[in-house]
């Protein structure tokens, strides 16, 4: 490893030895001359928060929890090298969960730390051929843990070579997640190796930091926030901005008739004190579909009595989440949704393949026909903005782009569903022609939506396929943000479209969660977040899009009751936060050490 140390533009610590204790037997063939030092790379400013974590994760099973682009890849890249050098034989592991974030990895953590080349591999298809081969012929790997489970379940790879494992987005380690398996896996065989998880948050309560800590045998917690005294002389100023926005005219409308309708419903859920909502504007999609579970595992229910309740409950989450389309993100966002639901509840009930009468006087109703005519009346108006948040967003963007004096300025919009991420693009190319935007959305394809057509010829012989109906193939590039929409974007499409982005072609990525997690998708001076998440992981991913090298602004969107919902999250996140640091709410694995006692001293 000589020359990877001349190599380095390095700072090396020196400690004395004498023996070579460690608290148990440790398996591993060692490198004594290396365990004498420990590489920290100067390319870059020391950072003492960087440094000290660096330095713990020798000793610890950890989770780093750091605000995004504050460094979570030095700290694991550094690490690497270290262990890298100190056990020459043994295997170090870095695992993302997704093949563009292992992709990203690898060039960031082999840049900073200059890792030899040739001792790594990247392994993202379970299938590939000469698997054992590069697993006993490299040293470092990036790699899904679907991959990393299935070697060591087939024994491609021996559980006992591992000496490092570094888990990024570890806030994924939940239920079954593959990174659970790996980890549960290695600890059967394997008692000397260290576990490195890095996420922006570990999760958004007590119960959810517990598990992650369970499920990779965490020893201890290294969490900052953006008011960490130690951090904060390294973060950039970010303006974040509040708006709140009122229903328009047709919003209510829409409301009024929606909800006029389903009343009749609502007073029978209510007689029957399976949904003790009264007010039908507040039906909430979520607490039915919680109502319909319970019925449903109810055993002391009569059969038929069961069923009608479920059916009751079925219809009012329809409708809850039909409001929140209306309140959050307006017209177009709703129809999109609630048109499949009439289209196909009234086809089959009128050709009497269903035989709901409690769901038929919903959707026959005289205020569902006004509202659909309605509804039909306002998308067919090419100008027509189905939310106001739609005018706020345009006259942000244009106000950014005319006042930024950043040539290379960028924004991203996050938004929840498709949809409304398809509504946004267009509203904005439609209002100003030197925006230029794209949807950046996941690999699924458009869920098939019911056909009218289709069902009315089911049950008929045809000989020839519906070609013309089938959506393009995702593996073609698609052209625009219609097609994108309708057949998704592989991961390729995905690389294409960043590089795009940071080279000006588009100068707005309108994003649903796939612009949230890790993804480098360049610098971001604006980041607009269209619609709110109960979830405060989500809340800060968005968030830590802007601010990383320069100032930055968040614009907040809310309507409806979202700006409750997201202060809820926001303030249980600062609470975990707080009792993580303290340390008082966490019970946290011991580990044994498994570098020589004498040689590096806590």
């Amino acid at each position: 490893m000589d020359s990877l140390d001349d190599d380095l533009d390095v700072g090396i610590f020196q400690v004395e030895t004498s023996s070579k204790k460690t608290d148990g037997p440790c398996h591993h063939k060692m490198d004594a001359v290396a365990l004498a030092t420990y590489i920290y790379p100067t390319n870059l400013p020391i950072r003492d928060y960087q440094y000290n974590i660096v330095y713990r994760s020798f000793f610890h099973n950890i989770v780093v929890a750091l605000p995004t682009g504050l460094g979570k890849t030095f700290i694991a890249s550094t690490v690497m090298l270290n262990f890298l050098r100190w056990f020459p034989e043994a295997k170090v592991i870095f695992m993302a969960p997704t093949k563009p974030l292992v992709a990203q990895q690898i060039k960031a953590c082999c840049g900073i730390t200059g890792i030899p080349p040739e001792k790594v591999a990247i392994l993202l298809d379970k299938t590939r051929r000469n698997r054992a081969a590069i697993w006993d012929e490299k040293q470092v790997f990036f790699t899904t843990p679907q991959v990393v489970e299935n070697d060591l379940a087939t024994g491609i790879v021996d559980p006992k070579s591992v000496v490092l494992l570094v888990i990024d987005e570890a806030h994924r380690a939940k239920g079954n997640y593959a990174y659970n398996n790996v980890v549960k896996f290695l600890d059967r065989f394997n008692k000397a190796y260290r576990v490195l998880a890095l996420t922006a948050t570990p999760a958004s309560d007590v119960e959810g930091v517990q598990e992650i800590v369970d499920n990779l045998s965490v020893s201890k917690i290294e969490v900052r926030t953006e008011k960490s005294i130690d951090i904060y002389k390294y973060l950039k100023r970010k303006l974040i901005d509040r708006v709140t926005v009122g229903q328009s005219e047709e919003i209510r409308h829409a409301v009024d008739l929606l909800t006029e309708a389903v009343k009749p419903i609502l007073e029978q859920a209510n007689q029957r004190n399976i949904y003790d909502v009264r007010d039908p504007a507040y039906i909430n999609a979520f607490t039915a579909m919680t109502a319909q579970k319970k019925i449903v595992m109810n055993r002391s229910i009569p059969e038929g009595l069961k069923w009608s309740n479920f059916f009751i409950l079925q219809l009012l989450a329809v409708v809850g989440q039909g409001l929140r389309r209306l309140n959050i993100y307006g017209i177009r966002s709703f129809y999109a949704y609630f048109k499949e639901k009439y289209t196909e509840f009234t086809t089959k009930f009128n050709s009497k393949k269903s035989k709901n009468n409690m769901a038929a006087k919903f959707y026959f109703h005289e205020s569902i026909k006004k509202l659909v005519d309605f509804c039909e009346k306002c998308v067919s108006d090419k100008q027509f903005l189905g939310h106001p948040k739609l005018e706020i967003v345009i006259s942000e963007l244009e106000s950014f782009f005319q006042n930024t004096s950043n040539q290379d300025s960028r924004v991203i919009i996050f938004t929840e569903f498709r949809e409304s991420a398809l509504d946004i693009v267009r509203a904005i190319e439609q209002r100003d022609s030197t925006l230029k935007p794209h949807i950046f959305i996941g690999q699924a394809k458009e869920r098939e939506k019911f056909d009218e057509e289709k069902f009315a010829a089911k049950g008929k012989k045809s000989k020839k396929k519906d070609v013309e109906s089938q959506p393009p193939s995702s593996s073609q590039r698609p052209t625009s943000s219609e097609e994108a929409q309708m057949t998704g974007m592989n991961q390729k499409v995905q690389k294409e479209l960043i590089r795009k982005f940071k080279a000006g072609e588009y100068n707005i990525l309108v994003a649903t969660s796939i612009g949230e997690e890790g993804l480098d998708i360049g610098e971001v001076d604006l980041i607009v977040c269209y619609d709110s998440t109960s979830s405060p992981i989500k809340n800060i991913q968005r968030m830590g899009r802007t601010g990383r090298n320069r100032d930055g602004k968040v614009l907040l969107l809310f309507a409806g009751n979202e700006e409750t919902k997201f202060d809820k999250a926001m303030g249980g996140y600062e609470y975990i936060q707080q009792h993580i640091m303290n340390g008082n709410m966490i019970n946290l694995h011991d580990q044994r050490r498994i570098i020589p006692t004498d040689l590096i001293s806590l």
